[in-house]
């Protein structure tokens, strides 16, 4: 891969490592299998140019009584170890920023998904994403005028008090969230369902490019060419969901994708607010389940919600040096999880990996990145492992 494609994807590895996410079916999931495997992206695109991740996959058959890569998705990763350079052209054709897992500052809100998205593909401001103060406020496609005007309210109250909202960029809830954020002059942050060449509903091309010119962010963890499916909504859903310090719910039927959202920010235990709603209104069926039946908090009023996420005080303005946070967590560390933690830094390995580069027993390595997972400073890819936390930075 040419000096072009270094000046704007990085090192060769990282380029490897964004096209090998491209491919369609290569999840976080079989990404981490390959890399725990191969040892690198560039490695698992050599070992498809040579056969060897297809006698791999095939062996591994024999013993799972199932390929771990079917047929098709073999098949693109073939076409991508090829020509690599087709999926980044695509990627640097939009104009798009792009976070990978492995970088310094890929959001750390993120990392709080397991596993986290391999890769962020943006435009607009990449740095609101690490904003101190981020709220998803999500809801149905098709609201109450009442429900319209009270996301409305909420957005507005919201960035009053410095905080960015995130929504997905859908008609109803979402399009007014994003629209009372962008009429302030303020930023907020559209996940879109599909890549960036296919961005939502043609009724907010408009909104879209408010975003832009506001200061906000549009993004995706697909490639630009991918379209929407029955899939690709409900982990944008979870990215929604992993950006904001707290999601609200202001409608959602008994079947609405925000229910989703709403689950996944209660995993993630992050606070949910809930706008109580009228009693056989099927607007509000689903809200009120989530009131009846998990932890989601009713919303109260403008007020009481700005108090309880604890925003009645100014935004903090500054953020500690991310090597000054780095080296006081490995200080904090034993000689063997120290170890691990900087060879993490490294880059993805296995815990096999981790014993042949480290040189350290396998019992230790085994101990030393439980103890790394415990803290959050180590996260799971498939079978292999990744910096996170303090160590990301």
């Amino acid at each position: 891969m040419t000096d072009d494609l270094g000046a704007r994807f990085g090192s060769a590895e990282r380029q490897a490592w964004i096209a090998l996410a491209s491919v369609d079916r290569v999840g976080e999931e079989t990404l981490g299998l390959l890399i725990g495997e191969f040892r690198s992206a560039q490695q698992v695109l050599a070992a498809a140019l040579d056969g060897t991740l297809a006698r791999w996959n095939l062996e591994r058959a024999k013993l799972l009584g199932r390929v771990p890569i079917p047929a098709p998705t073999m098949t693109r990763i073939e076409t991508v170890a090829r020509d690599p350079r087709s999926k980044l052209d695509a990627i640097a054709s939009v104009g798009l920023w792009t976070f990978t897992s492995l970088d310094a500052d890929y959001p750390e809100r993120l990392r709080d998904l397991d596993p986290p998205p391999a890769v962020m593909h943006g435009l607009g401001d990449r740095t609101i994403l690490s904003r101190p103060r981020t709220v998803a406020i999500v809801g149905t496609r098709r609201p109450t005028p009442a429900g319209r005007v009270l996301a409305t309210r909420i957005a507005a109250r919201l960035v009053e008090c410095g905080a960015v909202v995130v929504s997905g960029l859908a008609v109803g809830i979402d399009g007014a969230a994003h629209a009372a954020a962008v009429e302030r002059g303020a930023p907020t942050i559209g996940v879109i369902g599909a890549g960036h060449s296919r961005p939502g509903p043609r009724a907010h091309d408009r909104l879209r490019d408010e975003i832009l010119a506001a200061g906000g962010a549009l993004i995706s963890e697909h490639h630009p060419d991918v379209g929407a499916t029955r899939g690709t909504y409900p982990r944008r859903n979870r990215i929604i969901a992993a950006l904001g310090d707290a999601t609200i719910v202001v409608e959602a039927p008994r079947r609405s994708g925000a229910l989703i959202t709403a689950s996944r920010a209660l995993e993630l235990g992050r606070p949910l607010f809930v706008a109580p709603g009228r009693i056989g209104d099927w607007a509000m069926a689903g809200s009120l389940t989530l009131l009846r039946e998990t932890p989601a908090q009713p919303m109260a009023g403008l007020d009481e919600l700005i108090e309880d996420l604890g925003y009645l005080a100014p935004a903090a303005d500054v953020v500690a040096s991310g090597a000054a946070v780095r080296l006081q967590a490995l200080d904090m560390l034993g000689p063997t999880e120290r170890a691990v933690a900087q060879r993490l830094r490294e880059g993805p390995a296995g815990l096999d990996l981790l014993v042949a580069e480290t040189g350290l027993p396998p019992g230790a390595i085994s101990s030393a990145v439980t103890m790394l997972l415990i803290r959050g400073w180590a996260q799971s890819l498939g079978p292999a492992y990744i910096a996170a936390g303090p160590l990301s930075r």
